[in-house]
């Protein structure tokens, strides 16, 4: 309906004012429900609907200058506010619009709400400037619908907001086009529920006491409502006729520039992530860019646009292979490029192709051909800087031949034989190819067997408890049996405060606690969510991700991220990080990993990291610890499995370390806002071939999470991360994980001091081609090496005291004696060759992290036999012994023999080890001439077996018993922490008889390594009673378990420490010793359990 309304100067209104005539609507136009008019000394309705007009503050009805209506003038505290019925409520409720022509006044706030045309409070429809958007709002089937673009103020601007029953749709039309809307389930038009918000205003919005708030500063021309829908075709006429009351404004072409962010490199394979950013240089008329994106159709393919700035006002279309053609009508920033989430406008992801081996490949990728258009009028001389972004694309290393980034035996056995000996040149041993990082966000310490923190309900904090009716709650077999048994793990670690989740996953990914970066890398959740990290832009990155590192380590190697919250994909990790970034859907986060780790795109991945986020949904919703909390992690038990299932059926369980950890946990409703330890207690769990399994670790924090990661690729952490491997007790060396009872196959050192023999023993299902070893010789020189038929040195050299022996096979090695290795003449050493490291290929590239077994074997020259040096990881070359000095004097800790033996201590329990003469621990330089007695060693002296020093003594590195020779000494202790060693054989020397054996002490600076002690019985004995005790008491501090079989198997019952228990006999099994009760029941016979009382 169009009005003429006659010329008038500016004047103010009066309140309330009474509407005067109705005019007649021209036919062309759509019929509006109500149509307001302004003239001189009166706003009215030219349809009636509105009879009266509250004036709020001082609004005045003026033309301006380059108008041919009267408009009303808004200062920013003044409106109009007209009563609505209910009965013109319902006359809308099938379907609306509300129409405005206004100009918003340049310098006015564009912060918070400030409404045009508006009837919201707690539901109702209105147009207005929200932070800078023009908005409609529409309170549809339960909630608000908000359709918006971005405002260019001191313009004329037409918008109508439609709620279109057709197609169930919110829309905003702007001069004339579509630019947003926003679907709904029904059409339930929700109005306001308190009377007194029943009003229309026009300069602002209703409020909850009969007048306004919100108020716009500017002016409005044309304000109507229509109690039905309007069409794209009607909203163009309306504004065509609106546009047709105002002088046409000058236009004014605005300057753009372009950049394409990304990686500059990517592995071949795998997906390139690109974000095409815009910013205006000022503002303007140009209202729609279109251009495109080219890159080399022969290195990449298209695979999908994400993120298209302001919804369908943004669209990529694939035009043909090689070219993205962008178009776009959202109203640019002129934001600096870090600000992602005002200048991004598309996301790209492309993949590159595989290409010829060693053919790496320099490409750009290049924005072209920009138009720029002002309401559909192509703009000559567009001013725009086309962006352009250079990349390498990274073939496959010439003798990677199984494509897992990494050169390794696996490779050198599928190498053609003229290639074997190169490529065994760059072989490297890595026990890890892959790192899986599995965070729950808001996930605290769960998985602690000993208690867990629980609270009834939000009212309480939440308290840690052992009560077992209150530990039911937790349901969770599969995930408490994976982080205690097969994981390492740390109940103890802690978050980073605050524990708010950008900080700790900043510390996690840059490997740095948070509180010690620079206030500008202080990323928070509200930052994150549209900034880069702050080494955007900068020549030198001070603060590099963990994935960068990777990438700069090897970048034959690619990285993949799976996150619920996209922060940690836009605003944490940074652009140009060579990364596959994805976001996943609630609860699929887990599913994501499981199916990556099934794709050919795995192979070459370094580190897949995850982010789980419903955890802490559940927490700020519902809270935290509490019942509800506790069922919903009872789901990630199926979670986990998923992804360790897929890691094992893909043959990946092998060859990846899997980090499990929690950003933070929770309290109440919250967290951050306090450090109790329900907020900042976090776990930390470690799985892999390597690991200590069952291992209870101590500390740790999110800022290590990086430092974990490079230690298992073997990669150099940079000097700005200051995370550690916080307890590396978790890590076995390879000498170790015989303990674990792997199936694989095993290899033997075997070797003296002028002779060592390398043994295989292989497994049926694995054909091997290759195996690549690091031996530790000592301080020896190789003098030759030779090998049977089938077997071919491929490399043998020798750096920092370690041998690099690599060996090929040209089929399955049947001999038991891969290699013999003779020494050149030296002098004798304390120390013995040992294996160190190994890895076999087979004939499919698989590689394996072998069992290792070092063993002594008699010299030649005399029966002086050394230890095997098991678990010593000394890589340096051992001096040459020196000369021996002169006697000490005879150390008086309780080993100097010249003291009268002590009777046998009865509460060392019925072994009836008298001191032996001869045997004594003499700690001196002394010669003590051997007894007789022993030229035959006692039964309980056998490879393996535990022994215990009851007393202090000394642990030596050579059999001559010197404070030259002396690696420490063992204080006594009580009887349950007795220092505790592994036997190797008894060693005749020119000093008495030696024990040689290893050091089982956790945390002795001499752990796993071989040395010396004394045969005293006096001071050392075997670790289990070898006769019966009639008593035992229990000393271990947890108590000890009975069981019904002298296997150890059908737990029968517990006893705690101080029980006295009777016994009736001491049973031998399979070479264990077990003790069977009265009862009849079985128990231990260690006595680090169990002390003897012979009553």
């Amino acid at each position: 309906m169009s009005v003429t309304v006659p010329a008038v100067t500016a004047v103010a209104a009066t309140s309330p004012v009474q509407t005067t005539a109705q005019a007649t609507p021209q036919a062309a136009l759509p019929t509006p429900f109500a149509d307001l008019k302004m003239e001189p000394m009166s706003i009215g309705d030219y349809r009636g609907q509105f009879k009266t007009f509250n004036k709020i503050g001082m609004p005045l009805i003026a033309r301006p200058g380059d108008a041919k209506k009267d408009s009303v003038i808004f200062n920013g505290s003044s409106a109009f506010a007209m009563p609505v019925s209910q009965d013109q409520y319902n006359q809308m409720a099938n379907g609306m619009a509300i129409e405005t022509y206004f100009k918003y006044n340049a310098g006015a706030p564009l912060s918070g709400e400030h409404d045009i045309f508006s009837n919201q409070q707690g539901g109702g429809v209105g147009l207005g400037v929200d932070n800078g958007n023009l908005t409609f709002f529409a309170h549809v089937d339960g909630q608000y619908r908000q359709p918006h673009v971005r405002l260019t103020p001191g313009k004329w601007v037409h918008a109508v907001g439609v709620v279109d029953k057709a197609d169930n749709k919110a829309k905003l039309y702007v001069n004339g086009r579509l630019v947003d809307a926003v679907e709904f389930s029904h059409l339930k038009m929700d109005w306001p529920v308190n009377a007194k918000a029943h009003n229309f205003v026009l300069g602002g919005d209703s409020n909850s006491v009969g007048g306004a708030e919100s108020f716009m500063s500017g002016q409005v021309q044309t304000a109507r409502l229509y109690n039905h829908s309007l069409t794209a075709n009607d909203a163009a006429q309306l504004s065509n006729a609106a546009q047709g009351e105002v002088a046409p404004e000058p236009e004014v072409q605005q300057s753009f520039d372009s950049r394409l962010v990304g990686p500059s490199s990517i592995t071949a394979g795998h997906v390139y992530n690109l974000n095409v950013q815009m910013r205006q240089n000022n503002a303007g008329d140009i209202n729609k860019l279109e251009y495109d994106v080219n890159y080399d159709a022969n290195l990449f393919d298209f695979i999908k646009a994400t993120n298209q700035k302001d919804g369908y006002r943004t669209r990529v279309t694939l035009v043909k292979p090689g070219q993205l053609h962008i178009s776009t009508s959202s109203v640019l920033s002129s934001a600096s490029y870090r600000q992602f989430s005002q200048t991004k406008i598309a996301a790209l992801k492309l993949r590159a192709k595989k290409l010829p081996v060693n053919k790496s490949a320099q490409t750009s990728i290049d924005i072209k051909d920009a138009v720029g258009t002002i309401n559909g009028k192509k703009v000559d001389n567009l001013k725009m800087t086309l962006g352009t972004q250079a990349v390498k694309v990274i073939a496959r290393a010439s003798h990677d031949y199984n494509g897992d980034g990494i050169v390794g035996a696996g490779d050198i056995a599928m190498a053609p034989a003229d290639q074997r000996e190169a490529v065994a040149k760059e072989a490297v041993i890595r026990p890890y190819k892959h790192v899986v990082v599995l965070t729950t966000d808001g996930g605290g310490n769960p998985w602690d067997p000993s208690g867990m923190y629980y609270a009834k309900d939000n009212s309480v904090d939440p308290k840690w408890t052992t009560n077992p009716e209150i530990l039911k709650k937790r349901r969770n077999k599969y995930t408490m049996d994976l982080f205690n048994k097969k994981f390492a793990m740390s109940t103890s670690a802690s978050a980073v405060i605050p524990t708010i989740s950008a900080q700790n996953y900043i510390s996690m990914l840059h490997g740095v606690t948070w509180g010690e970066l620079p206030t500008e890398y202080q990323g928070t959740n509200a930052t994150t969510g549209g900034q880069y990290f702050a080494d955007f832009d900068k020549t030198k990155p001070l603060f590099p991700s963990v994935f960068k590192v990777l990438q700069a380590a090897n970048p034959y190697q690619s990285a993949a991220e799976f996150s619920e919250w996209t922060n940690i994909l836009n605003g944490i990790t940074e652009p140009e990080a060579a990364v596959d970034k994805n976001s996943s859907r609630a609860w699929e986060s887990f599913n994501d990993v499981a199916n990556y780790i099934g794709t050919e795109d795995f192979n070459n991945t370094a580190l897949t990291y995850m982010q789980s986020d419903q955890m802490d949904h559940q927490g700020h919703t519902k809270g935290w610890f509490n019942d509800n909390y506790w069922d919903n992690y009872a789901k990630y038990d199926d979670m986990f499995k998923t992804v360790m299932d897929k890691l094992e059926k893909t043959g990946h369980a092998h060859d990846t370390l899997v980090i499990a950890n929690a950003d933070h946990g929770g309290w109440k409703l919250d967290h951050g806002q306090n450090t109790e330890r329900s907020n900042t207690n976090i776990f930390i769990g470690i799985g892999g071939e390597t690991i200590d399994s069952g291992r209870r670790l101590k500390g740790g924090s999110n800022a290590d999470i990086s430092a974990l990661i490079l230690h298992a690729l073997q990669v150099k952490k940079p000097s700005s991360m200051t995370g550690k491997v916080f307890d590396s007790s978790a890590f076995l060396d390879q000498t170790q994980l015989t303990k674990k009872h792997r199936d694989v196959e095993d290899v033997t050192l075997k070797a003296n001091n002028r002779h060592a023999q390398l043994h295989l023993k292989t497994k049926a299902t694995n054909q091997l081609r290759s195996l690549d070893t690091r031996i530790d010789l000592a301080g020896r020189t190789v003098d030759q090496i030779t090998t049977p038929a089938g077997t071919k040195i491929l490399r043998q050299e020798v750096k920092d005291g370690i041998l690099s022996l690599t060996l090929g096979f040209d089929k399955q090695p049947t001999a038991d004696a891969l290699a013999n290795i003779k020494f050149a003449k030296t002098s004798k050493t304390a120390k013995n060759v040992t294996i160190q490291k190994a890895m076999a290929g087979t004939d499919k590239g698989q590689e394996i992290l072998v069992d290792l077994h070092n063993e002594a074997t008699p010299n030649e020259s005399d029966n002086n036999n050394n230890g095997n040096g098991n678990g010593n990881n000394d890589h340096k070359p051992t001096p040459q012994p020196e000369k021996p000095g002169k006697p000490e004097k005879p150390n008086h800790s309780g080993n100097d023999t010249n003291k009268p033996a002590p009777k046998p201590d009865q509460n060392q329990g019925a072994d009836n080890t008298l001191p032996t003469p001869g045997t004594s621990d003499h700690h001196t330089g002394n010669t003590d001439k051997p007894h007789h007695g022993h030229g035959s060693a006692d039964k309980t002296e056998t490879k393996g077996r535990k022994w215990y020093a009851m007393k202090k003594i000394g642990f030596y590195k050579g059999t001559h018993f010197t404070k030259h020779n002396l690696m420490r000494w063992f204080k006594a202790t009580k009887q349950q922490k007795w220092a505790q060693f592994s036997f190797l054989k008894r060693v005749h020397s020119k000093s008495g008889y030696r024990y040689q054996v290893k050091d089982l002490n956790k945390g002795s600076k001499t752990f796993g390594k071989i040395g010396y002690i004394t045969t005293n019985k006096r001071y050392v004995t075997v670790s289990d009673y070898t006769k019966k005790p009639k008593y035992v008491k229990v000393i271990r501090t947890k108590g000890i378990t009975a069981f019904r079989n002298a296997n150890l198997t059908q737990k029968a019952k517990h006893y705690r420490t101080a029980k006295t228990l009777k016994v009736k006999a001491l049973i031998k099994q399979n070479g264990r010793v077990r003790l069977q009760l009265t009862n009849g029941l079985f128990i231990t016979a260690d006595k680090h359990d169990i002390k003897a009382l012979n009553r």
